[in-house]
């Protein structure tokens, strides 16, 4: 299906099925209307308009926001097993700039439609120009997107902590990389994507980190999300990210899309690069 597919795919969605939601005048999220029932059934927390629902101005800081926010979908989570509890904290902003509004759990944050961010490795190896790429399996224990291929490490973004601690982080979690060789990773900038899922809204901001290991180097798993690491020449890489389109999870063929253009292996040949370019920035809506 070529590398456009992933763009398309990324970028797939209908706003006009969902209602924003704002927070002291900003627009933070988007809730699908068919969710709407669940926001009308709080009319102390939320205020409902005739084109979108407020946050109650009552709630006037952010530990209020939480708390409150907190309890409702506590409720919600006996109504709906999409909104499982994962116990990480994502900060809400109208903007990747603007000011922490309140935090709200990881499993709601695309329920809630909230603009998130994460961090996504790709791990090399660079023998005599001959570059190979760690990819990772995801365990077909888990939920989301069982047994499909991934990044070496990737994991989105606590309230927390900055992101390099969270790559250091994740490098440890997830591939066993210590923490004096996770620091060497090196920021290359950030792929952004909309994308419906059904009833919600993913708004995301991945920012994208190369490390080069030496060839001496081998991941292993350190928790319950990878199953296995496998050493990958870049060209069949991205043979399977062009020709078989479901490999790999859906925006990992961006981060890898995003290296093999920085490596020259993508390049203005290709019909439709420009495209390809800027639709691995596309705007957040």
């Amino acid at each position: 299906m070529g590398f456009l597919f992933h763009i398309s795919r990324c970028n797939q969605y209908d706003l006009t099925e969902f209602l924003p939601w704002h927070i002291a005048g900003k627009r933070v999220g988007y809730v699908h209307k068919k969710h709407s029932k669940y926001l009308e059934a709080f009319p102390k927390l939320f205020v409902s308009m005739s084109d979108h629902f407020a946050l109650s101005d009552a709630l006037v800081n952010p530990q209020d926001r939480t708390m409150a926010i907190e309890e409702m979908l506590e409720i919600l989570r006996t109504e709906d097993p999409k909104l499982s509890k994962l116990n990480e904290k994502y900060a809400v902003k109208e903007n990747i700039n603007g000011k922490t509004l309140m935090e709200i759990d990881r499993g709601a944050a695309d329920f809630f439609g909230i603009l998130n961010t994460g961090v996504h490795l790709n791990g090399i190896t660079n023998d005599h120009e001959n570059k190979k790429m760690w990819v990772a399996t995801r365990s077909h224990q888990r939920k989301t997107f069982p047994g499909e291929l991934d990044n070496m490490v990737a994991g989105g973004q606590p309230s927390n902590i900055t992101r390099q601690e969270n790559v250091v982080k994740e490098c440890y979690e997830e591939a066993s990389i210590p923490e004096e060789l996770a620091k060497a990773s090196e920021p290359k900038g950030f792929v952004s994507y909309n994308m419906q899922a059904g009833t919600t809204l993913r708004r995301k901001i991945l920012y994208v980190y190369d490390l080069y290991l030496p060839s001496s180097f081998i991941p292993l798993p350190n928790d319950n999300e990878v199953e296995k690491f496998d050493l990958v020449p870049v060209e069949t890489v991205m043979e399977t990210i062009k020709n078989r389109p479901h490999a790999f999870k859906y925006n990992c063929n961006l981060v890898i899309i995003d290296f093999l253009i920085r490596e020259g292996l993508i390049n203005e040949d290709l019909e439709n690069f420009n495209k390809l370019v800027g639709g691995l920035r596309s705007p957040i809506i």
